[in-house]
């Protein structure tokens, strides 16, 4: 079955009441508990359709276990088209688990953590890159001093690049970690705009996520090779101007590989924007409009990675961008 449901998280200035709408899959079996959720900031809208899609396919008949799925957390943010809540600006991604007689935007991420992800045994946290931050799909495993997250819930995705690099305090993925709840960030585009390719991305790596775990039939599809990364690099401008991207997120480049060029604004000039190391393009920057040092591509060097052993389960896929690596002689060190 499957059920409609919502929660009262604070009131307005008015009286009007800030709800959260959920909805809950019961299969034929009660366990294990997925948690699934998007728009923690209320402009990444491509996991929200994800969720949406995957309610309308799924057949409660053959699932085993159960679905909490919270399509849009950051209601107060998505009502006003923002990343954040408009009065209280606080970023909810950092302020998890939040608190019971806090912000409008503490009391959402405290009601979350405690009516939802605490009753999880895992979860994925759909995401998407700022306005102007296109990202190619990708888990992001944050870490702290003092939290160190297992790989396989974000390795189930399917994805060949795993993102890794450290977190901050506040964050879904570390807070739930700590208590023994491994949630996975998982990014698919970019804020303000629905895109189908990335949706289907997202799709796929949820239903990948389900099958790993036993939650529905079939193998998922996992690249016999995974890649590790580590060294996370921004590339900003140094001029201003317009910027025309040479390159797609998910392309490999080799060192001082053209990305693209700032077209110099007054003067018209082509200022070429090149690639420090050799590394895979998390992201491109899709608004032409730059000031200095705004970011234009978002890398992953190969120089501080790991080709990861095959995960036990799952139908083998090639990788792709182990195959390009091969064909232009770059190595991970």
């Amino acid at each position: 079955m499957i059920y409609r449901r919502k929660i009262r998280c604070t009131l307005l200035e008015d009286g009007s009441s800030v709800d959260l709408n959920y909805f809950v899959v019961k299969g034929r079996k009660e366990k294990p508990v997925l948690l699934l959720n998007a728009a923690i900031h209320g402009e990444e809208l491509n996991g929200i359709e994800v969720i949406m899609r995957l309610l309308e396919e799924i057949d409660p008949a053959k699932l085993n276990g159960t679905i909490y799925a919270v399509p849009i957390v950051n209601i107060l943010a998505y009502r006003a088209g923002s990343r954040a809540e408009p009065r209280d600006l606080e970023d909810l991604n950092r302020v998890f688990p939040g608190k019971k007689d806090g912000t409008a935007t503490e009391r959402i991420a405290y009601l979350f953590f405690e009516k939802f992800v605490k009753k999880a045994d895992f979860g994925i946290d759909l995401h998407a890159g700022m306005r102007g931050h296109l990202l190619m799909p990708h888990p992001r495993v944050r870490y702290t001093n003092d939290y160190m997250p297992p790989l396989e819930p974000f390795r189930a995705l399917g994805t060949e690049i795993i993102f890794h690099n450290e977190g901050k305090k506040g964050m879904l993925t570390i807070e739930a970690g700590k208590i023994g709840k491994p949630i996975v960030c998982f990014e698919i585009g970019e804020a303000g705009r629905l895109d189908e390719e990335y949706i289907q991305a997202g799709l796929k790596g949820v239903k990948n996520f389900m099958k790993y775990f036993g939650m529905l039939e079939g193998e998922p599809e996992i690249p016999e090779k995974q890649i590790l990364l580590k060294d996370y690099l921004e590339i900003k401008a140094d001029c201003p101007g317009l910027f025309y991207p040479f390159v797609k997120p998910g392309e490999v480049v080799k060192k001082k590989q053209a990305l693209g060029y700032i077209r110099e604004l007054p003067t018209g000039k082509k200022k070429i924007i090149e690639s420090p190391k050799n590394s895979v393009v998390i992201g491109i920057r899709s608004r032409p409009p730059v000031r200095l040092s705004t970011t234009v591509a978002w890398l992953m060097s190969f120089e501080h990675g790991e080709i990861l052993p095959q995960m036990k389960k799952g139908i083998k896929i090639k990788s792709k961008i182990l195959a390009e690596m091969e064909k232009r002689k770059i190595e991970i060190r």
